[in-house]
């Protein structure tokens, strides 16, 4: 398991992506999963994107008009992809809570939670109590070969 800490705010985002591309090179080096250069690049990309969301909601919204507590992230090689986990003290939001929209319905800046959906295969969300108990949001991608083989079962 690698861990990263950051303040919660914006000016740590770029620094949180790069940290997710290099960890999934890493992932997919210790996998023994054959995927195409495609997939492999459609992997990363879908996997950064969701953190990438997932930090800007947390930032923006959860420390919102109060002093950035820290971002935790917890990033672990799972048997068949990939679980990041971001740990905050931030305002309280369910995921969970939200329905699924379809994208022409939602105005441009609601769309994180339909990108952190469409890009990673499961999300889960556990309420805090912040300051005492954190939130945490669990994103988990399968690599590209496991994702065919569970369609065609």
């Amino acid at each position: 398991m690698v861990r990263l800490s950051v303040p919660g705010t914006l000016k740590y985002r770029d620094l949180v992506l790069r940290a997710v591309a290099s960890f999934c090179r890493l992932a997919r080096a210790q996998s023994k999963q054959e995927a195409s250069r495609a997939e492999v690049e459609e992997f990363d990309d879908k996997l950064v994107s969701a953190v990438g969301e997932a930090f800007n909601n947390v930032a923006i919204h959860g420390y919102r008009d109060r002093l950035p507590g820290r971002v935790e992230f917890e990033l672990e090689f799972g048997s068949d992809g990939v679980i990041i986990r971001l740990v905050d003290t931030g305002v309280v939001f369910d995921p969970n809570g939200e329905p699924a929209q379809e994208p022409t319905r939602l105005p441009e800046s609601h769309m994180g939670l339909f990108i952190i959906r469409s890009c990673v295969d499961t999300v889960s969300y556990r309420r805090g109590n912040p300051p005492d108990m954190p939130n945490v949001l669990t994103l988990t991608k399968r690599f590209p070969g496991t994702v065919r083989e569970a369609v065609g079962r």
